[in-house]
């Protein structure tokens, strides 16, 4: 090295070396390997940098395999430096040398020139601080061990033998620096971080812990690949803010077969650490204070870590003892994102479940609820399974209406083991600040208010003139500012022009726009009887439903042409008439079988309304007293002419023998029960109406004085066939016992 200059009043001088360490990555599988403690051994190898100055690596096992663990520069300048040999580390009370190091104040300085220089500080964060650009490594180097040999072996500035204007530029920023601010002690650059596992058992399907985080730090970052962190009520934790003599716990919920994992805590670890290495003239010799070479002190690289880890491992839970566990993740059914669209869709949840009894059926329900005040929305969903395997997912959706637009819906979800109503309560997820069962409800887009226009046409022939008997409308309504996809509902009603009061003819159509403007058509039937009328349509427009909906926009005007249509005047027309022809349906004739039958009445008519429904009822009477039989028949028919004929069919039981039956019939415009009367027809005489029923076969009755093979020949043949006859004549007498007859 290049001759020291000497101190004005001192004639002894001294070499310092001072090492840098640096943890470029992440702290090692122990933390003992990624730090070294005084008493541990490292190897020093061949110093690098100018002639005169640098530094020396260091690596904390042997042999030296790979990059560098640390870095070291000189601080004994008379003292013959050493490489390629093991050095021991200690503390700044372990120091084997007598120079200016020994006094505490210095030691400061020292540790305030190594925490602001290289390697604990960066090429380009030493730029930035010096203001000097394109600075060299050795440059660096150069300074910052000319800046140290300034306080270890000199107490003024000396000139020292520069190798660029670039290092003396660094050497007084150093030098200025240390004497300004205040001495910094080896506790100030000390970085410490552990982590203790719990000593119990643990098992799967739960929270884990606790793990016992202590550091002198701020915070510090703990991880587990995998896996996730809470606190003692399982509530999740930020993993980058762990605070010292914090307890976390490993989230294993969900996870149920058995396992293992390391949890890691790490620090930022950047400055000098204070830690000394006394280096021995001889490999394998032990350093003394009259007999070692250089002696060194650890620093840490700014880009350095310290840390620790703590291994863990679980068992199974018993299935026996596993209750039912259910994890749920909400998105929008169209595009898998948690962001729904203003105006509503369908949202999926997917529900994962663990512990469950293979081949027993299960319920999921849920509701979406309102993020901001935790309210129930009404929006449910329900899904039955039956699991093939305790563990698996299952999906419930939600359609979500529209009107929720920019409201934040939480799902929550409840398992049950059976149905929603009778079943057993299993799980439970309701978390309504949950990430993952939350999606955003888009704001509604901005629109101008809608706007309806209409016109209104005979349905038939396109114009404005309806037949006098009725028909069909078409409003067409022209809309323009409707919201694409969202449902409108149009509904009106036909108003009597005369006196402005409703008809009670309404007429109602819902569609969903692809397009804000457009039209859509409403129909109107308009019945038989507002011949003569002028009929105008009102409109309105609703957003949703009409009886749910909000009101849009309205079209009610009793002087728009275009809305107006005029019903013709009924044509005058002769009042119907009806005449009817009786007779018996087997022959033809006017005389029923005494054991009955069915008769026909052709109702023969005249001066009916083509397309109208009518009704013919009637009843057959007792010519005798004119009373009803109670034997009745009716038809329903549309004419399609005025005149014309049909039939009613009357079926006679038997017990009618010898009667004279009349047919009354009457004609009803509509129903028998609701229409209106429009003709009749009952005449007693009326021979064309009358049929008669033949009177029943006689009978040779036996009596008590006939002996009855006598009476059948006195053969059991005979006997047979007199039985027969008597029980023939038992039926007629039966048949022609009195019966009850009411009036028409």
């Amino acid at each position: 090295m290049a001759p020291l200059p000497r101190h004005k009043s001192a004639a002894v001088t001294r070499w310092l070396l001072v090492s840098l360490l640096m943890l470029g990555a992440l702290i090692a599988p122990t933390a003992a390997s990624a730090t070294v403690e005084s008493g541990d051994s490292v190897h020093v190898g061949a110093r690098q940098g100018y002639s005169g100055t640098g530094m020396f690596p260091v690596w904390y096992k042997t042999p030296a395999v790979g990059e560098p663990d640390a870095w070291a520069y000189c601080i004994e300048h008379d003292v013959h430096a050493n490489s390629n040999v093991e050095g021991h580390v200690g503390g700044f009370d372990e120091y084997l040398g007598a120079n200016y190091f020994t006094d505490p104040t210095i030691q400061g300085r020292v540790l305030w020139v190594l925490a602001h220089s290289y390697p604990a500080m960066t090429l380009a964060d030493l730029e930035a601080a010096t203001g000097i650009a394109g600075l060299s490594v050795n440059d660096a180097i150069e300074a910052t061990q000319y800046a140290i040999w300034r306080y270890t072996e000199l107490d003024y500035d000396a000139s020292w033998n520069w190798e660029s204007p670039n290092s003396e530029a660094v050497y007084w920023y150093l030098v200025n620096g240390a004497n300004t601010n205040p001495v910094m002690k080896p506790s100030d650059v000390q970085v410490t971080a552990s982590i203790t596992a719990p000593s119990s058992a643990q098992t799967s399907d739960s929270i884990v812990g606790p793990f016992v985080v202590n550091t002198n730090q701020k915070s510090v970052i703990v991880s587990a690949p995998g896996f996730n962190f809470t606190d003692a009520s399982g509530n999740p934790i930020d993993p980058t803010a762990v605070v010292d003599g914090q307890k976390i716990y490993l989230d294993l919920r969900g996870h149920v077969a058995a396992g293992s994992t390391t949890v890691t805590v790490t620090a930022a670890a950047a400055g000098p650490t204070g830690g000394i290495i006394s280096v021995p003239r001889t490999d394998g010799s032990t350093p003394t204070t009259g007999d070692h070479a250089q002696s060194i002190v650890l620093v840490q690289a700014k880009t350095a870590t310290v840390g620790d880890r703590a291994d863990i491992s679980w068992t199974e839970k018993a299935p026996a003892v596993s209750n039912p566990v259910i994890g749920t993740s909400l998105v929008d059914s169209a595009d898998g994102d948690r962001v729904l669209s203003w105006n509503g869709g369908t949202v999926i949840d997917t529900v994962a479940y663990q512990n469950l009894t293979p081949g027993v059926k299960y319920t999921v329900s849920g509701e979406l609820m309102n993020k901001a005040d935790g309210t129930g929305t009404g929006i449910t969903g329900s899904t039955t399974f039956t699991p093939t395997e305790a563990n698996g997912s299952t999906d419930v959706a939600f359609t979500v209406p529209e009107g929720y637009a920019g409201d934040v819906l939480v799902a929550y979800e409840q398992l049950f083991e059976g149905s929603k109503t009778t079943g057993k309560p299993a799980a439970v997820h309701k978390d309504i600040n949950d990430a993952a069962q939350t999606v955003t409800v888009e704001k509604a887009p901005a629109v101008s208010n809608p706007v309806i226009g209409t016109s209104l046409v005979d349905s038939a022939d396109g114009d404005r003139v309806l037949s006098w008997n009725g028909g069909t409308v078409i409003d067409t309504v022209a809309y323009q500012n409707l919201t694409p996809g969202v449902k409108y509902t149009v509904s009106g009603e036909l108003m009597n022009k005369a006196d402005g009061t409703g008809t009670g003819i309404t007429g109602s159509t819902t569609f969903t726009p692809t397009e804000a403007n457009g039209s859509t058509d409403v129909a109107f039937t308009v019945p038989e009887g507002y011949a003569g009328d002028v009929l105008v349509a009102y409109e309105q427009l609703f957003e949703g439903s009409k009886t749910t909906g909000k009101p849009a926009a309205v079209h009610k005007d009793i002087n728009d042409a275009a809305q107006t249509v005029t019903v013709e005047k009924a044509p005058a027309v002769s009042n119907p008439v009806i005449g009817t022809s009786l007779v018996d349906s087997a022959d033809g004739d006017r005389v029923l079988s005494w054991n009955g039958g069915t008769v026909i009445d052709t109702v023969a008519y005249q001066n009916l309304t083509p397309g109208v429904k009518y009704t013919v009822s009637g009843e057959l009477m007792n010519k005798a007293d004119g009373t009803g039989t109670g034997i009745t028949g009716s038809t329903t028919f549309t004419p399609t002419e005025a005149n014309g004929s049909t039939d009613v069919a009357f079926t006679v039981p038997e017990g009618y023998a010898g009667d004279v039956l009349v047919a009354y019939e009457q004609l009803f415009e509509g129903s028998k029960t609701t229409g209106k009367p429009a003709a009749v027809h009952k005449d007693i005489n009326d021979a064309a109406q009358t049929v008669t029923v033949e009177k029943a076969p006689a009978v040779t009755p036996i009596g008590p004085k006939h002996d009855v093979l006598a009476v059948t020949g006195g053969t059991f043949p005979g006997y047979v066939i007199g039985m027969a006859s008597l029980l023939l004549l038992l039926g007629a007498a039966a048949r022609l016992a009195p019966r009850t007859r009411r009036k028409l």
